[in-house]
Formats: structure tokens, sequence, C-alpha cells
């Protein structure tokens, strides 16, 4: 059920607007925040959200600075004069905050895609509002190449501006080799294998447009701070967490990024972390030819989580 819609003003005087979707089910489980990836928007969560409303769960979806169909064109890509990385993740808390007040269900759980996971990884480090996550389709570059990627996008910026558009930029992050390779019919194969998902995204307005060489410097820098294992240590050791990607998302080096990652997290004590890697999948786990095993599987792990059944982690 689509509840009414509600603006949020963050210090910075930057409204994000709120979407909540309430399910009909006598019982509410729990309430589920969902971040979107770059270059698209929350619209394209609905079938999910559904699927989670109607196995009673609350949703609430929003749009990150700079994304969005409510968004004029020209606002498209572009995040923040100054500490961007960290105004997405703040916006995001205070979200989580609002939410956590309104929830109609003990458990919040938050749910980030691609540099939605990579917010969510931040909003675990800087608030303890959530009682679990679920970090989709996300990354985890190593030191020497979050260097070099912020030593490009500062140069960009600082020749062009922060708010130039910058394909060249665009095509250094996401038209590499590993993102070439699966490039059968488009030069955004790598998103999902489904024919019909990629035309859908190509054929948005809202998705896929080229950002600016601030919003780029703003991702490399989100993906190395919320990387960094002392940035990590500030999640709660008993947060619940499992990490999701496809074995052939180049985002996620393949799997390597994210098993990488996982093992990080269990070497710094966290206690109930888990990790999927689906065969075959690609980045966009929810668009996916399978999605709707992996979004059973999501289920099932929210109902552990939330004492409603579920699977654990893995010993």
């Amino acid at each position: 059920m689509k509840a009414e819609d509600f603006i949020l003003i963050h210090e910075d005087g930057v409204e994000t607007t709120v979407y909540p979707f309430l399910t009909d089910c006598e019982t509410v489980n729990g309430t589920v925040v969902i971040l979107h990836g770059l270059a698209e928007h929350h619209n394209r969560y609905r079938e999910f959200t559904l699927f989670l409303n109607a196995n009673g769960y609350d949703v609430y979806l929003y749009d990150h600075r700079g994304h969005g169909t409510d968004k004029k064109r020209e606002e498209l890509g572009y995040i923040a004069d100054s500490r961007g990385w960290e105004k997405l993740i703040l916006d995001a808390v205070d979200v989580l905050s609002y939410v956590s007040d309104k929830k109609r269900s003990r458990h919040l759980i938050l749910f980030g895609h691609s540099m939605g996971s990579l917010i969510a990884r931040g909003a675990t480090q800087y608030s303890r509002l959530v009682d679990a996550a679920i970090f989709c389709g996300t990354t985890a570059p190593s030191a020497a190449h979050s260097r070099t990627g912020l030593a490009v996008t500062s140069l960009v910026s600082k020749l062009r501006g922060k708010r130039h558009l910058s394909p060249f930029l665009n095509h250094a992050l996401f038209e590499r080799k590993p993102y070439r390779a699966l490039s059968e019919r488009t030069s955004i194969d790598w998103l999902t294998r489904s024919n019909a998902a990629v035309g859908q995204y190509m054929n948005d307005p809202y998705c896929g447009f080229v950002c600016t060489a601030g919003l780029y410097h703003d991702l490399v820098k989100l993906a190395s701070v919320v990387t960094k294992s002392s940035s990590i240590k500030k999640t709660p050791r008993d947060l619940p967490i499992i990490f999701l990607s496809g074995d052939t998302d180049p985002v996620g080096g393949y799997g390597d990024e994210v098993i990488r990652l996982f093992e990080t997290y269990k070497k710094l004590g966290f206690s109930d972390v888990d990790c999927i890697l689906y065969e075959n999948c690609r980045h966009e786990l929810l668009n996916e030819l399978n999605r709707h095993e992996i979004m059973d599987d999501i289920l099932r792990y929210l109902g552990r989580v939330t004492g409603t059944g579920g699977f654990g982690p893995e010993n």
C-alpha cells in the first residue's frame, strides 16, 4: 500500500522526498529502507518493494542527491560542492532516524545496492539505528586503486570544475575490460543478463546518465573511506550483515572484492556476517534472470534476523 510521501530537510537545507510503501498484512515483520545505486532511481525497486510488502514488510525508499525523477535533468549527476560522499551518508542516517521513529515493527533493516551499498555501509559506521544490513552489488577497491581514482577524479575536477559532465571519467570507471567483456549486445550488458531489464534501463532518461567530475570523485572517496578497516570497526560487531553479489559482477571484481571484504569483516570480529555469490549473475541481482530466487533468499534472511524464520550465517 502506497502511503503519503514526506519530505526531510537536511542540515544544509537540501530536501529529500521519502516514499513509504506499507504492508497490508496484519502483522508487520519488519521495516526495510532501500538505497538505490548510481545513475538510477527508487522506482526501479518497485517489484522488490511490492514483494516485501506482500510478505509483511514495510518499505521506505528515496532518491539520493543528484538522482530521481523529481529532479530537473540539469540537476542529475551532482552531489555537493564539498564532502558530497559524507553528505550521502548523513542523508541516509537522517532517513533512518525518521523511519526508526515512525516504524510499525521492532526491526529496521537497511538494504543498499551498488553505490547504495557503500552509503549503507557508511550509515552503519555513523549510526546504530539498524538491526541488520544487506549489502548488494558492493565493491571494495584496493588502497592503490583508490589512490589512483582519487588522483584522477581530483585532477579532472580541478581542471574542468566539479560540475563538469565527464564522459572520460565515466569511461575510466565503467568501461574498462572487466565491463567490456560482458558487452554482448550493449555497453551496459554488465548490469544483468536480462535483455528486457537492460532495455528498460537504456530507455529511462533518469538512468545511465553521465555524471559530473565531482560526483565521480565523491563515489571513489566514498568507496575508499567505507572500505578502510578503521571505518569498518565503527560498525557494531554484532550487527547481522549479509553480502550479496554475482560472481560475474565487474563492480565487485567478479566476486573477488566481495569475498575479500567478507573475510575482512570476519577477521575484524563480526559475529553474524554472511555472503552469497550467485553463479553467472551480474551486477543488478534484483533484475537478474533468477531474481525471484534471489528475492526468496533475501526474504529468508529477513525472516531469520526478525525472528520469523530463515537461515543463519555460515559456520
